[in-house]
């Protein structure tokens, strides 16, 4: 599922610090999203064009360390995907422009209810940009190539807790699988900063229960977020769920040596635990590559 920038909230700051406040809130914003669901944000060329701090745009702002840390820097890059071409949306809706305040609209268009109903991220602004809905204006061609004008709503966000509020919206739209041979199988598209072993997919296709399937997608979901955003040694407490590295002891076990279809075998000592009964995902990270590497999913492997 993908969600859409704001380009009309984009403006030039007033010093670094607002700056650098702005954007430490928009990285919370797409954390928030990817535990959601929310796998990327589009946003349009002309925001790369437009004036953040004086003299500095949005490709210079990134690569200036004072306001943008290179631990954010990789997940605005990992997250924040252009809008452009837009050609199958045109297609899809045959839409001819957005508006909103006669001024074209291109973010709060794409992702109005009308359209891809999802949600518009934005810079949060005083008394301009809120965590509220606005109605933008539609022009489109009807089935017979006449031009019509709708309004719709869309919901405009610009915190974590804004995000939060549209939880059960966003859960509704997220259409997890529902067996372990359909979780396999998209498992490259939902999840690919995670590798997984012959050995984990054999073990997936075969779990029927609904309840155990769900689990282990919001599991292998916070794997990608942490995988994906990864620029350092992983920690536990960078997890939404409870994961940790095996003992010293278990993390001798030869179950854990697991051969992957690169011809390397990994120590898939870290785990991610699951629910019924005592589930685990065991992997191997590795940080420098953004890349997990699932090795084993199943009951808890005996000593």
């Amino acid at each position: 599922m993908e969600a859409y920038f704001n380009e009309l909230s984009v403006r030039v700051f007033s010093n670094n610090n607002d700056a650098q406040d702005a954007f430490s809130l928009l990285g919370k914003c797409l954390h928030k999203m990817s535990d959601l669901g929310i796998s990327n944000i589009r946003m349009t060329n002309e925001v790369m064009g437009k004036g953040i701090l004086p003299g500095q745009t949005w490709n210079r702002l990134l690569n200036n360390e004072t306001i943008i840390k290179d631990d954010l820097k990789s997940v605005l890059i990992a997250k924040l995907c252009t809008l452009e071409p837009i050609d199958s949306l045109e297609d899809k809706y045959n839409a001819l422009g957005f508006i909103y305040n006669e001024i074209p609209c291109k973010g709060l268009g794409w992702a109005s209810e009308a359209m891809e109903n999802t949600l518009v991220l934005g810079f949060k602004q005083d008394e301009i940009w809120d965590n509220k809905s606005y109605n933008v204006d539609i022009s489109l061609l009807d089935e017979d190539g006449n031009e019509q004008a709708l309004a719709s709503n869309c919901k405009h966000v610009v915190s974590p807790d804004g995000i939060e509020a549209h939880r059960d919206f966003l859960l509704q739209k997220i259409k997890i699988p529902t067996n372990g041979k359909v979780l396999a199988k998209r498992s490259a598209k939902l999840f690919p900063h995670l590798i997984f072993a012959k050995q984990a997919s054999n073990q997936l296709n075969k779990i029927k229960d609904p309840t155990a399937i769900q689990q282990i997608y919001w599991r292998l979901l916070d794997l990608e977020r942490v995988a994906a955003n990864s620029t350092a040694s992983i920690s536990p407490e960078k997890f939404r769920y409870k994961t940790t590295p095996e003992s010293d002891t278990r993390s001798r076990l030869p179950q854990l040596n697991i051969l992957f279809s690169d011809g390397e075998t990994r120590i898939c000592s870290w785990h991610s635990r699951f629910t019924p009964g005592a589930g685990r995902i065991h992997f191997y990270p590795n940080e420098s590559k953004q890349t997990f590497y699932i090795g084993y999913i199943g009951e808890k492997i005996s000593d």
